[in-house]
């Protein structure tokens, strides 16, 4: 049907102690690691999984061969598991990246790649001397203060099996729920910028028969990291799969998170463990599960043995996570899992591991959505949270909001949305609320979110101020009925042959609503002080053949403060909206010609006002408003239409540069009767939603 339009009092916050952690270039694990220059074919070695549940199980592999590489990481170790069991479960599955390996008890590194469509046995491990470089990086973080977490021992090969209450057995800690409005300030957590070099030279291995054999039946296949799907909960099948084309990852819109708003910060974990990594959590969940690879006495961990986005700094959210069970598949195996609380954070995903802190914190963009169906009288409020990122938050959370709606709404199809929706956060000197009105005959869902989805990427993102933390408050009614009402007629009253500058237009609009009785409103404009020749006076509905920012695309004027921008997304118009104007040519300046009849003088003409207005829409709208050629009218209805007339404008004896040239005095009273009429309207320019008809103002459901 119609277009989209394009483009707090301060929040107060908990004022919590900032701290500034400096910890050793290097990560070093609590047990010994085992050289690259020490990996040969032939060495049997023990990794450690979640299998099932949250119990770490122990099976046998055998070092192939070493792959050197020319990009990080470095090197790959070549595996093949010679547990049956492990084979038959699968194999090889994603969500088993991080896999702790050991060789007589020195981690050696983890599993982290795999192929597709090859054989499952087959796997790919990165050395731990390569994820630890994952550290050599700084941590740029807005935190909470640490919690102080004891870690224990991690396990060898020479270990036995961890009981399953030893694995699930954690301090007793009361669960605390995670908002990102505690988070207030930035923590810079810095490491040394010296890189910790590879232990030993890596050297290509050749000649080997098992090597040859292997690598040959890899042919024409895909190295992948064995990075898992990313589970969602509370996401349907749709908004599943827009999310996927979106971050370009395979979305499983099962499992993920029941639980991961609350928070574990003295949770402990051993190498081997089940972990998730959250973008959404709350009432919905998006995460991807891996496992844990090593930690440190600081309390750093390292995971995965592949990047998860490839992002760099990045605060997300560490969880506990539990496996129901290995998924298997000719293309690739996965864990199908859950996650639980927040246990840490992840500060580093590079190309060689994941790595974070156990006890602290991930800041967050926070969301609220209370949907109402008019329909079925039903009411519901959700809230979750995301990454608190500038480009991928406002993403994720337009997401999540089109998910809840799907969902609660559970059907697709025509309808109408009215949509209040208010961004909150530190850097607003006041919070920012939009109205709008939607109705789409084919898909509604869909086309309500386009409008919101742009104006948050342009709050989040935009160049003057961070908005931290990023909040959203929407509130969403839905009708299958078509709340949409038709512009009908346009008629000008007591029309004359010919109008003078300032002279008032009275219209009257005949509205239908969707299958009911017309009605008429009444709408009054004045014609522009400088109007000469003809002018044009239209009727429409918001956003259609809505006016440009011709300053900014003509480039006249730049924004250059975050006032500036909030002032133009204001003056963006909406669908519920009947916009009354009336424009057309302009002659000269009545100001500037009464000064040339008083000086006797006439000075060149100046260029035309087109190529040097450089005024902003939303200065331009209030001028006009002011003028009385602009009234715009608030319903509850979503307008559609456009009507059109022409009114011709008298020859005005001031602007005429014949022979008969008026007196000053006479100029001067033109000028002060224009002025006395615009001053009697002005009342009338401002009038408010409450005078619709009846039926215009309908109360929306709340």
């Amino acid at each position: 049907m119609k277009k989209l339009a394009a483009v707090t009092s301060t929040a107060v916050v908990l004022l919590l102690i900032a701290a500034t952690f400096a910890f050793a270039a290097a990560f070093v694990p609590a047990e010994p690691i085992l050289p690259l220059s020490q990996v040969k074919p032939g060495l049997l070695a023990e990794a450690y999984t979640v299998m099932e549940g949250s119990r770490i199980t122990p099976f046998k592999v055998r070092v192939v061969g070493v792959l050197p590489k020319k990009t990080s990481p470095k090197a790959l170790i070549l595996i093949k598991i010679e547990d049956k069991k492990v084979i038959e479960n699968g194999g090889v599955a994603a969500g088993m990246s991080g896999s702790p390996v050991y060789v007589k008890g020195k981690l050696m590194g983890a599993i982290g790649y795999s192929w597709s469509f090859s054989d499952r046995s087959l796997g790919l491990v990165t050395p731990i001397e390569e994820m630890m470089k994952a550290f050599d990086w700084p941590d740029k973080i807005q935190q909470l203060p640490p919690a102080q977490v004891k870690f224990e021992k991690e396990p060898s090969s020479d270990d036995q099996e961890p009981s399953q209450d030893a694995q699930e057995k954690s301090p007793e800690v009361d669960a605390k729920e995670v908002s990102g409005d505690d988070i207030s300030f930035d923590v810079i957590i810095s490491a040394d910028e010296k890189n910790a070099p590879v232990s030993g030279e890596i050297k290509e291995k050749s000649g080997d028969a098992e090597i040859s054999a292997d690598l040959a039946e890899l042919g024409g296949v895909k190295l992948e990291p064995l990075s898992m799907p990313l589970l969602a909960d509370g996401l349907g099948p749709d908004a599943a799969e827009l999310l996927s084309r979106r971050l370009g990852r395979e979305i499983v819109p099962l499992g993920s998170s029941s639980s991961s708003a609350a928070a574990n910060l003295k949770k402990t974990l051993k190498p081997g463990a089940a972990i998730g990594v959250s973008l959404l959590w709350g009432d919905i969940g998006l995460s991807g599960i891996g496992t844990l690879t090593a930690v440190d006495k600081d309390g750093r961990f390292l995971a995965f043995g592949h990047p998860m986005e490839g992002a760099g700094s990045v605060a997300y959210p560490l969880t506990d996570a539990s496996i129901v069970r290995i998924i298997p598949s000719q293309e690739h195996s996965f864990k199908l899992g859950t996650t639980g609380p927040i246990i840490g954070l992840v500060t580093q995903d590079r190309p060689e591991a994941i790595g974070g802190h156990f006890g602290l914190l991930a800041p967050a963009d926070s969301y609220t959505v209370r949907f109402s169906d008019v329909d079925a009288g039903k009411k519901v409020t959700k809230r979750f949270q995301t990454v608190a990122d500038s480009f991928t938050g406002p993403a994720l959370g337009s997401l999540g909001m089109l998910a809840v709606i799907d969902d609660q709404w559970a059907r697709k199809g025509a309808g109408t949305a009215m949509l209040n929706y208010r961004f909150t956060g530190g850097g607003f000197n006041k919070s920012w609320e939009r109205r709008n009105i939607f109705f789409d005959e084919k898909d509604l869902v869909n086309s309500m979110l386009k409008e919101f989805d742009e104006i948050a990427k342009i709050m989040a993102t935009n160049q003057f101020r961070g908005i931290k933390p990023f909040g959203v408050d929407m509130n969403v009614e839905v009708t299958r009925n078509p709340r949409v009402v038709f512009i009908e007629k346009l008629v000008v009253v007591d029309e004359k042959k010919a109008y003078a500058p300032g002279d008032q237009v009275e219209l009257a609009v005949t509205l239908r609503p969707w299958r009911k009785s017309p009605v008429v409103r009444r709408l009054k404009l004045r014609v522009p002080p400088k109007a000469a020749g003809f002018c044009e006076v239209v009727v429409r509905g918001g956003g259609i053949e809505e006016p440009e920012e011709d300053a900014l695309l003509d480039g006249k004027r730049a924004l250059t403060n975050f006032d500036d921008l909030l002032g133009e997304l204001s003056v963006q118009e909406t669908n519920n909206q009947i916009v009354a104007e009336i424009d057309g040519p302009e002659g000269p300046d009545l100001a500037e010609r009464l000064a040339e009849l008083k000086s006797g003088k006439k000075d060149e003409a100046p260029l035309p006002k087109i190529l040097t207005d450089d005024r902003l829409r939303s200065e331009v709208r209030a001028e006009t408003i002011k003028n009385g050629g602009l009234v715009i009218v608030d319903t509850n209805y979503y307008v559609e239409g456009i009507l059109r007339k022409f009114i011709k404008i008298k020859k005005n004896p001031l602007l005429d540069d014949g022979d008969d040239e008026l007196s000053a005095a006479e100029a001067a009273a033109i000028m002060k009767e224009a002025g006395k009429s615009k001053k009697d309207d002005k009342k009338e320019q401002h009038k408010r939603p409450e005078e619709l008809p009846e039926l215009m103002m309908e109360p929306s459901a709340r």
